[in-house]
């Protein structure tokens, strides 16, 4: 809760969907929120990156908490 935007409800979502939170690093858990981008790409051909996989909820959940991270803390 010590992070702008993540209040009461957040954090016990958080804590309930991501029980490993204290045991990995950054990129590992934003793999697992399904926040880290994924590029598609293969040999000398190059795609978008994009966003996939990970834990629905808890995508959905961080959506709210971001925005207004974003505005209050640009």
């Amino acid at each position: 809760m010590s992070i702008l935007g993540i209040g009461e409800a957040t954090a016990a979502m958080l804590i309930a969907d991501i029980p490993e939170l204290g045991t990995l690093g950054n990129r590992q858990v934003a793999a697992l929120a399904g926040l880290a981008p994924v590029t598609r790409q293969s040999g000398k051909w190059q795609g978008k990156s994009f966003i996939r996989g990970g834990r629905f909820h808890v995508r959905n959940a961080l959506y709210m908490p971001v925005l207004i991270a974003m505005r209050h803390k640009p």
